[in-house]
């Protein structure tokens, strides 16, 4: 089995073949609710590690908190997401699986060991209402986030090259996640070190705006989670009970603050010569937040289809190559 996983700090996506998933990147300990229409619809996955709720029904029912730091890695409530998106892929109860997996291009040469130490090998888990499952890791690469949008356009669904072109072609990806900006640069399908840089400061710093302005506005609102107060701030507006606030005067400034800094930075890092790519792949969770700001600024850049899921869809294109092209 073949398949591709990005675990962002705002959402989980996973690929295998032509299904994928997203959820939340949440967990919390596991609480049953005492009375549930909708029980069988939410992901409880107990593991070694522990028993956590996972997802959507996490955030309406736990207590936990979002993590913004890269020592989550192999935590519990990492390693219950890892299985929740196996989980949602597959009920095989007993299976191998190739798996490609991304890290931000910040983290990536300080983490990419931990990661393979946490991923490849046997795994356990179960998950509420089924029979356990088992999987073996025995082939795992880790690579930049941001070269997911470089193979998914590249490669077909099972490993094939489908756009010869791009092998030959100077490749800019701008990688807009929750905590991470990554700015990648390929040429001839490697990437160039010396104008491929991470940032730490994506979509959540729009959520931290919002949630310090309810602190002094609207004090009770406070206890919203911050995956709440995203898609609040994508929708520009919340309810304190049946009253709506208008949150377009406090998102759109930082809105605005953050595009610019991308723009800035990213001509930092690929120079003068941004015009030398041929193309720029924007991708990621804040890529259509910030679509005007980058194609007012570099015309030729390109939104690609459900950016979110690029990097998970481009990874487990990648796991299929590997399997063809390894031996």
């Amino acid at each position: 089995m073949n398949i591709g996983i990005d675990i962002g700090y705002y959402a989980t996506k996973a690929v295998v073949n032509d299904r994928q998933v997203v959820f939340p990147s949440f967990a919390a300990p596991f609480t049953a609710s005492r009375v549930s229409l909708n029980h069988r619809d939410a992901i409880a996955i107990e593991s070694e590690s522990g028993h956590f709720l996972v997802g959507d029904q996490a955030l309406r029912l736990g207590q936990g908190a979002r993590q913004e730091s890269a020592q989550w890695l192999g935590s519990p409530e990492w390693l219950s997401l890892f299985y929740a998106s196996l989980s949602e892929l597959t009920t095989a109860t007993n299976f191998a699986a190739r798996v490609v997996i991304g890290l931000p291009l910040a983290d990536y040469d300080r983490d990419k060991r931990a990661i393979a130490e946490i991923v490849r090998g046997r795994h356990s888990f179960k998950r509420n209402g089924r029979r356990a499952q088992s999987f073996d890791v025995s082939d795992l690469r880790c690579i930049p986030q941001a070269w997911g949008a470089v193979l998914d356009e590249l490669l077909s669904e099972n490993g094939k090259v489908r756009n010869e072109a791009i092998a030959d072609q100077r490749v800019a990806v701008l990688d807009i996640g929750g905590h991470t900006v990554n700015y990648l640069a390929v040429d001839g399908l490697a990437d160039i070190p010396a104008e491929s840089r991470g940032t730490n400061r994506g979509t959540w710093s729009v959520v931290r705006a919002v949630r310090d302005f309810l602190d002094r506005e609207h004090p009770d609102l406070s206890r919203h989670n911050d995956h709440t107060l995203m898609r609040a701030a994508v929708d520009r507006r919340i309810f304190d009970g049946q009253d709506k606030i208008d949150l377009a005067p406090v998102v759109n400034p930082i809105i605005n603050d953050i595009g610019d800094e991308i723009v800035r930075t990213a001509r930092q890092y690929w120079g003068q010569g941004a015009g030398t790519y041929r193309q720029v792949l924007v991708i990621g969770g804040g890529a259509h937040l910030w679509s005007d700001h980058i194609h007012q600024a570099f015309t030729h850049a390109r939104v690609l289809d459900e950016p979110v899921m690029a990097n998970a869809r481009g990874f487990a294109k990648f796991a299929a190559y590997l399997g063809e092209n390894d031996g």
